[in-house]
Formats: structure tokens, sequence, C-alpha cells
């Protein structure tokens, strides 16, 4: 009645009885996204904006996303408590489109620019997706084992390190004659892709602790993820105005109860089921957002115009674009605001006997509504260089004074999506998991 459910299961090597462990596990997993993509409103018109605030309220497109992925795992015993892990999560199919939200095609002003450009139509569907984003390897080391010492409960820790592989992703329209056109040549076509192209550094931290037939647990992870300079993210991620150049962070709280109703020892057999709840919260960050392929594969002047890289003295007092700085070109990937994430599973894992075990489960999560579009012009953080200033200047603080300084600009802005009024959000947004998935173990 002392051993650790799944949650803190760590697979080891050496022990007098069982010198070494190896499990290889095959699962499939199919997720669901539905969101809700609205635009602030400009129009002053009764029921949208009065002038004197800027609501959210109008609707712009029902996001859907289907992913099936076939999960590939083996863990392999090191040590006492210490596990190496491998993960490779191969996606079968990933399919995304963007369809009517409640008549929203009938109005195409809340899709376009100022100048009348379409920025994109709904019905919209991105071709679809295969292959492998990233494979992972981890150790994990319990520092406590109840198994062990009873007087202690069973913590372990981990790090584990997840690397894009995959063939970068790229924005696409399935329905354009050009489905996947390059930023800085739209006339060629790329592949889709499916890796975001994004190293991953993941800590987590549980503890459990075994009551006869119950065990409770509670966790911490945190994520930090780093661009591939060989993919549209990274190669602007260390541009000098961008006030984000970086992923969100992500920060995980669960907490749950491994309840194990029947258990025959004698035969290696048990049932175990698993209630869990979770939180996350994902700082600001660039990321690729439910409208990636919608204004990655645009072709409104407004998205399609690179950015000048930087700015420089035009001899007269202001500056102009540098042309020894490389022009920034839109691909997609937009500025977000921070949002938090609440959701709850259910698993059951049955292990039949010494050498194999099943596990099924569901699950469902909220995410926060957040706005996807939401690059500031000026980086404030760079006053000192009228020269480089370009745009971001206001105006005279006394009559003769030159004009303030505010920072110089940002190359991810984009003012037709960024500008207050203008703003993209995704709200009401629901994702639902199954998964089942068998383990050998030696």
């Amino acid at each position: 009645m002392r051993e650790t459910g799944e949650n803190t299961t760590v697979i080891d090597a050496f022990d007098d009885d069982d010198p070494f462990d190896l499990n290889l596990s095959l699962g499939l997993r199919q997720t669901w996204q539905s969101s809700n993509i609205r635009r602030e409103s400009q129009l002053f018109q009764p029921g949208l904006s009065t002038g004197n605030y800027i609501p959210s309220n109008e609707n712009v497109a029902k996001y859907t996303q289907s992913r099936t992925v076939m999960e590939i795992g083996a863990d392999v015993g090191l040590y006492k408590d210490l596990a190496l892990s491998f993960r490779l999560p191969f996606i079968l199919s990933d399919v995304r489109e963007l369809g009517d939200l409640d008549g929203s095609s009938a109005n195409q002003q809340r899709f376009q620019d100022p100048t009348g450009d379409q920025l994109f139509n709904v019905p919209f569907k991105s071709p679809t997706r295969s292959g492998v984003d990233w494979f992972s390897l981890g150790l994990a080391y319990a520092i406590y084992n109840q198994q062990r010492d009873a007087s202690k409960p069973t913590w372990v820790i981990g790090v584990d390190g997840q690397f894009a592989v995959g063939s970068r992703l790229h924005a696409c329209n399935e329905n354009a004659a050009v489905k996947c056109p390059d930023p800085s040549n739209p006339g060629a076509n790329r592949d889709p892709g499916i890796s975001r192209g994004i190293h991953s550094l993941i800590l987590h931290s549980i503890f459990s602790r075994r009551f006869g037939y119950l065990e409770p647990y509670t966790g911490l992870r945190m994520q930090a993820q780093f661009p591939q300079s060989n993919s549209d993210f990274g190669a602007t991620n260390d541009l000098k105005g961008a006030l984000l150049n970086s992923p969100p962070l992500i920060g995980t709280f669960l907490m749950g109860v491994e309840i194990i109703p029947w258990e025959n020892r004698e035969s290696f057999q048990r049932v175990v089921a698993d209630l869990k709840v979770r939180g996350s919260y994902h700082s600001p960050g660039r990321d690729y957002s439910e409208l990636f392929d919608a204004l990655g594969s645009s072709q409104a002047r407004s998205l399609r115009a690179p950015n000048p890289g930087a700015y420089r003295g035009d001899g007269a007092g202001g500056s102009v674009a540098d042309s020894s700085v490389a022009p920034v070109f839109f691909s997609g990937i937009t500025d977000q605001h921070a949002f938090g994430t609440i959701g709850g599973s259910v698993g059951l894992t049955w292990q039949a006997g010494e050498y194999v075990k099943f596990t099924a489960g569901t699950g469902l999560t909220f995410v926060q509504s957040h706005l996807i579009t939401a690059a500031d012009a000026c980086n404030p953080d760079f006053k000192g260089d009228a020269n480089a200033s370009g745009p971001c200047r206001s105006g005279s603080s006394a009559p003769g004074s030159p004009p303030a300084l505010t920072g110089i600009p940002n190359p991810n802005h984009r003012t037709v999506i960024d500008t207050p009024g203008r703003r993209f959000s995704v709200d009401d947004t629901t994702i639902v998991d199954l998964w089942l998935s068998g383990v050998v173990m030696f």
C-alpha cells in the first residue's frame, strides 16, 4: 500500500531484485480547440464605440482546430530513482479553419485595413499539416521515495529539453493561388511546415503521499522557450526596437488525487483513477496565434510592405529609414498579451500485469480572453538618439523647443492590426483532449 501512483513513478536501475528498467510507450491523442475571434472598433455607432473608449465587440470569425498526435516514448532507468526519458509526438493531422461568427462575413469592414484592402476573408482554411514538431529528452529524480522510506513523501524533480526538428511553420491559405507566400517574395511558394522552430527548457517538481487507497499530489512546472534562427520567428528575435523578442514564459501549477480502488500486488495488477486540475500563466510574448495563417498569408499592402529595421539621421534634424539595416517583413507572428488557463482531466490506468499497462483519459481547458495583435509602436527604452527616433516623436513641450522623443520604432508593429481600435482578440476558448496509450515494461 506504499507504491507510488502514476504521476510520481520514476523507473530506476541497480536495485537488488531489479537491476534494469525500460518502458516503451505508444499513445494517440486527439485535441479540439474552439475560439471566437473579435476585433476592437473605432466606428462611432450606437452599440460600438462612442469615441471615449474602444470596446472589442465586433465578431470576426469562429476559429477551430483539430489535431491528431501519435505519441512515442521511452523511459530508461539509470540508477536508483533516476530515469532518462524520450518523447516524440508525431502529428498525424493538424487542421485549422476560420468560419462565420454570428453573421460576421457579411460585414467586410471588419476584415479590412483603413485603405480598404482585405486582410483576410472567412471562410478561411489552412492546409492540413503533419510531421514532427519537436522531440524531448529529460531526466527525473526522486529525491524522496515513499516506497524506500515510509516516513517521507515522494518528491520528484526533473528537467526536460524540447528540440525543434521538423520543417519550419509558414503562414498559408489553402484556397489562395500562392498558398504559402514568402514574406520577402509573395510570389514564391513555401512548404506549410509543422514546427514552430522553438526549443524549450522545462523544469518540474511534484510531491505525493499515499494514504491507503488515495495518493494526493501537487506540482509546479516552468517552461522557457527559445526560437531558432533558421525560422521566421528567429529571423526577427533580436531586433533592437522590439519590446518582445521571445515566446511567452509558461508557469503551471497542478494538483490532484490518484485513487487506487483495487490492486493485486502478487500479480502486479491494479486500477488507478487520476483526477487533476491545473492552472497556467502565459507571460506577454511573440507567438503563433489563431490568426497566424490568415494574417501571415494576407496580400494586403499594409502587411506585405516591409518595416524599416532602423532609422538614421537625415542631416536636417529628422530621421529616415536606414538602408544599411535589413527591412523587417511580416510573417504572421504577433505580439500577444499575457493570459491564463485553467482546466482539469480525468484518467484511468489499468495495469494488466507485470509487463503491460493501459491509460485512457479526457481533459477540458478554458483559456482567458487576450489580445493577439498588440505590438506597441515605440520602444521607450531608447530615448537618447534623435537620429534613430523615426516617427517616435511627440509634439514640442514648449514653443521653439524640439519634439520630445518617445523612443525608437518597434519594427514588429503593424498599425493596421496593432493600434488600439484595430487589434484582434481571442475569446471564449475551450480545448478538449482525449487520449489512449499503452506501455510495455521490461
